[in-house]
């Protein structure tokens, strides 16, 4: 069974994202809500999809959340913010292997994502 992650602070909303993973057949290894647990648990976790949103508890943000990531792991993430000022959506496109969605994300958009982010790539 593939695994993902799900980093994301409204509760509510990672329900919907554990939803839509769970009809496409994934494991849901975790869901965190701050990127310093998302590091610690990608750090030791592979996983083949990471669903992170940007602002989120904690000291750092999705994406300084995943430059640490990608010292350890290329595993593909999806963005998934409210915030689609340049500014995020710049510094999202700058990590590799990535994808950004603006929320409110619906099912049709977040499946097709998941699916063109990991049709040919492996977690590493």
């Amino acid at each position: 069974m593939k695994k993902a992650i799900i980093v994301e602070d409204n509760l509510l909303i990672a329900v919907v994202y554990r939803h839509y993973l769970e009809k496409m057949n994934y494991e849901i290894i975790s869901e965190v809500t701050t990127g310093e647990m998302a590091i610690e648990v990608l750090s030791s976790e592979k996983v083949d999809i990471i669903i992170m949103d940007i602002m989120l508890n904690g000291i750092i943000d999705g994406i300084d959340a995943m430059i640490e990531i990608r010292n350890h792991s290329n595993s593909p993430v999806i963005f998934a913010s409210g915030n689609s000022d340049a500014l995020n959506m710049n510094r999202a496109s700058e990590i590799s292997n990535s994808m950004f969605l603006i929320k409110p994300v619906t099912d049709d958009d977040f499946t097709k994502a998941v699916h063109k982010m990991t049709e040919t790539k492996k977690p590493a």
